[in-house]
């Protein structure tokens, strides 16, 4: 019987347990991207919690490819100290610590699918696999394509979104052609001994028709050249408390165990991941492997720790998004 608490591998890296936190953003930063001592003592928090794996922030690789105010980023080897701290940490727990590489545009302007260059679009490859080849002297475990939430990866893999009539849309194999050249670039850089994974989007926000479609052709054609694990997540099913009504946990799991049935390589669910009884029967139920946890480890980064000590309570997160603030994401609640 498949248990929260297995030890398990991918590709000879160590996982002392099921659970991982989900690529969340800190906006703790400076100013150019660069890991700050608030930002190491989130990290070092985290691996204390109990994690198997910990997959850092949407990091940008370009110094005008910043999106967000106080993201994380690796652009240059002069970035690589601070990437060994969190290193350090997670290792030094024995938890894997994994990059989480995006991009969404350059000089403060958000990139959609439908207007980007084709010769922009030529180059990012290349940029993704400098992301590989610092995070590996930085140390990390592997590295995740960010394909989701709604950015500008994510938007080639809707139909809705992506209206190109060039290589990069049009047909499924079109539309999902960047992220495969991606996926290539990175897999020359990546050795044997570190992991590629990718985040990728079951629905959108406006349910637009096709998205799981391509998820899930995207999620194969990657498996069939050997991606790692493929994370399933989404827009507008994981709002928490909705006028009052308590939203039911871990909501994508079905297009998630669908992935999981179709594919070899392992699948990660996310999204209102709250109880270890839901987990634990979802695993047992399914061909998902992991699960990840954003929000709950903002309020309890001792979460995982806990319930391997035989806790069986919830997460207290309600999934209220009051964690957002200008000074810091945290949980309003965790020094209640």
């Amino acid at each position: 019987m498949k248990t929260l608490f297995d030890a398990t591998q991918i590709r000879g890296v160590h996982l002392k347990n099921r659970l991982f936190r989900s690529a969340t953003w800190e906006r703790l930063a400076d100013a150019d991207g660069r890991v700050t001592p608030q930002l190491a003592a989130v990290y070092a928090g985290l691996a204390q919690g109990g994690v198997g794996g910990i997959i850092a922030s949407a990091t940008f690789m370009d110094a005008g490819a910043k999106s967000l105010p106080g993201q994380l980023g690796l652009c240059d080897a002069s970035f690589l100290e601070g990437h060994r701290q969190l290193v350090d940490s997670a290792h030094g727990a024995g938890a894997a610590l994994l990059i989480q590489l995006s991009f969404a545009g350059r000089d403060g302007r958000i990139w959609t699918a439908a207007d980007a260059a084709a010769s922009d679009l030529d180059a990012l490859p290349e940029l993704f696999a400098k992301g590989v080849r610092l995070a590996r002297q930085a140390g990390y475990d592997g590295a995740q394509i960010h394909s989701a939430h709604g950015y500008f990866l994510s938007q080639f893999l809707n139909p809705a979104k992506n209206t190109r009539s060039d290589a990069y849309g049009g047909s499924k194999p079109k539309r999902f052609a960047l992220l495969e050249r991606i996926y290539t670039a990175m897999r020359r850089e990546a050795g044997e001994d570190f992991l590629i994974g990718v985040k990728l989007d079951s629905q959108d926000m406006d349910a637009s028709p096709g998205v799981f479609e391509d998820c899930l052709y995207a999620a194969a054609a990657l498996d069939a050249v050997g991606i790692d694990w493929v994370e399933i997540s989404g827009l507008g099913g994981n709002k928490g408390l909705c006028d009052g009504v308590d939203q039911p946990e871990s909501v994508f799991r079905d297009a998630a165990a669908t992935v999981a049935a179709a594919i070899k390589a392992p699948v990660m669910l996310v999204g209102a991941n709250r109880s270890p009884q839901t987990l634990t029967r979802i695993l047992g139920e399914t061909d998902i492997a992991y699960f990840a946890l954003s929000r709950p480890l903002l309020r309890e980064p001792d979460l995982p720790a806990r319930w391997q000590a035989g806790a069986t309570e919830p997460s207290q997160c309600i999934s209220c998004g009051g964690c957002y603030d200008d000074a810091g994401n945290h949980c309003l609640f965790a020094a209640v």
